[in-house]
């Protein structure tokens, strides 16, 4: 990559500048930690602090409490002591809770010694609690209150002292240098950040003066460009920098462009001018050279478009006076021609009025043939209905029948009961005449009652013969209008697909009129132009020669 060039020069600020941010993002972090670091330490120290003082008040606490003992003998003194050495421990709780902590050896020793110490009073502080219990209280307080156990005590809180302070040297110590080390980090964050802002100040004026003026400059440039206007001042050179090949790319363009615009003005006059032979000799690069291609194909197309011409406006020339004769006689024609066509016109009107007059009739037939159909229909269902009646009629007449059985079967019984009460009036001699003449007339009428149901009956069978021969004469008549129904529907039908046929005849008649009729002012326009075009062919004749004279003046 050429160290000249923008994208070189600015991957090179923006990778410095990506280290300075990361420089100082860990120098922040450093400092962070040292911080951090350094408050652990200050807690640490002052938690020590604490077991120390809570070890010393541990110590104190038995020493004033065994000490008044061994002065009162009041027990509350001797519960203290328990409750101290036994309860609250503080002494073990400080020792456990300095374990926990970073101790140095120097500073265990101190803190052993402290111990060695503190168990070298045990057992004068159990010999007196003894003896104050036992109401020594003299011998008692010589334990507690004597030189050995007071020196002890104080080299137990001097020991004490010394090693609080040789902790907060030591931590002191330890805060100094996290101190300065975190200074030296501040410090070299504060300078990472001053060269961060170095960076981003060269990123600007990099970006102002090598970017954005150039561009902006190329920009108002392409402006112009697209404004065709190719010969405005560009202030930018060539180089080898992404801006510089961009203006050179410019500068090039433009020369080409304005070339081309020059070469293509030229072949357009000369085109103009009737001239196709030119030549093109510029450079068309790119895209441009479709519009090379294009001129070319223009020049050979004209050529070959003009030679057609001239040589069909030589034709034409000769034909024209053809072209006048074949109009004359074409006029004539066309004359006769309309005549024939107005005498045909007349004959297709006379056709259509008959044919609509013939089309009206067959409407109307099937009109009434619709109408036959319909009382033919009317027939055959009181037709039916008859029948119905006969069937009904027949029906009734066999119940009468079975009436008329019933009658003979009562007459029977009748003439049985007579002929009982007959022989019972004999039986009862004179007092039975009367009731014989009874049984007598009883018989006469069961034999009246049988000959009349006879007679009936024999009717009642003339009936009912006179019903089925109606009844198959019906029947038969039926067959008879259903076969006239069918044949009427058929003609129905048949009269009016005709009617059908004969409408859309008529229709068709219309439309071969309208088109005779079409015909005829076609044949009428015709005739007029072809008078027109007679005269036309001379002036074409004469526009001809003009054209040919034309063509002479194109150079192909």
């Amino acid at each position: 990559m050429d160290k000249n060039s923008q994208s070189f020069q600015l991957k090179k600020i923006v990778q410095q500048s990506i280290i300075a941010v990361a420089v100082g993002a860990v120098l922040l972090l450093l400092s962070i930690g040292t911080n951090v670091w350094m408050s652990r330490v200050t807690d640490e120290e002052l938690e020590t602090t604490t077991y120390l003082n809570q070890y010393r008040l541990g110590s104190k606490t038995l020493t004033y409490a065994v000490q008044a003992y061994a002065a009162t003998g009041a027990q509350e003194y001797y519960d203290n002591y328990m409750k101290e050495l036994n309860e609250d421990k503080n002494r073990d709780i400080a020792w456990a809770g300095l374990e926990k902590n970073n101790i140095t050896d120097k500073e265990w020793e101190s803190m052993n010694q402290i111990a060695e110490l503190s168990n070298g009073l045990v057992p004068i502080e159990e010999k007196a609690l003894e003896l104050a219990g036992s109401g020594i209280t003299e011998e008692a307080k010589s334990y507690v209150f004597g030189a050995d156990y007071a020196e002890t005590t104080r080299q137990i809180n001097a020991l004490t002292d010394e090693a609080i302070s040789q902790i907060q040297k030591r931590v002191n110590d330890s805060k100094i240098k996290l101190r300065i080390f975190q200074a030296v980090i501040e410090f070299m964050y504060a300078l990472s950040f001053l060269y961060l802002i170095l960076q981003i100040v060269k990123i600007v004026r990099f970006s102002r003066k090598e970017l954005l003026s150039p561009i902006i400059k190329v920009s108002d440039q392409m402006l112009t460009l697209a404004e065709g206007n190719f010969h405005a001042d560009f202030e930018l050179e060539e180089n080898t920098s992404e801006v510089g090949r961009m203006a050179g790319a410019i500068i090039h363009m433009k020369k080409n462009t304005t070339e081309m615009i020059r070469e293509i003005s030229e072949i357009l006059e000369k085109m103009g001018n009737g001239d196709y032979g030119f030549e093109m000799n510029q450079e068309y690069v790119g895209e441009y050279g479709q519009i090379k291609e294009s001129f070319l194909k223009i020049s050979e197309k004209m050529k070959e478009t003009l030679v057609t011409i001239r040589e069909v406006s030589l034709q034409i020339d000769s034909g024209s006076e053809q072209l006048s004769c074949a109009a004359v006689d074409l006029a004539e024609g066309s004359m006769e021609q309309a005549g024939k066509v107005s005498d045909l016109v007349g004959l297709m009107k006379n056709m259509n009025k008959s044919m609509e007059d013939s089309a009206l009739e067959a409407a109307e037939t099937v009109k009434i043939s619709t109408r036959a159909g319909h009382v033919l229909e009317t027939g055959n269902t009181k037709m039916q209905e008859l029948k119905e009646a006969i069937s009904e009629i027949s029906s009734c007449s066999e119940e009468i029948g079975k009436i008329i059985s019933t009658i003979e079967e009562i007459a029977s019984q009748t003439n049985l009961l007579s002929l009982n009460a007959a022989i019972e009036a004999a039986r009862a001699g004179e007092a039975g005449k009367g009731f014989a003449i009874v049984a007598d007339q009883v018989k006469n009428l069961a034999d009246e009652s049988a000959k009349a149901a006879g007679e009936t009956d024999k009717l009642i069978e003339r009936t009912i013969m006179a019903v089925e021969k109606g009844i198959a004469i019906a029947d038969e008549t039926a067959e008879s209008m259903a076969e006239v129904m069918v044949g009427a529907k058929e003609a129905t039908d048949k009269m009016g697909e005709m009617s059908g046929i004969l409408t859309s005849d008529v229709q068709s008649m219309h439309q071969i009129n309208e088109s005779v009729m079409r015909i005829a002012e076609i044949v009428d326009s015709n005739s007029a132009a072809s008078e027109e075009t007679a005269a036309v062919s001379q002036q074409q004749k004469a526009q001809v020669e003009t054209m040919v004279g034309l063509m002479e003046k194109f150079n192909i």
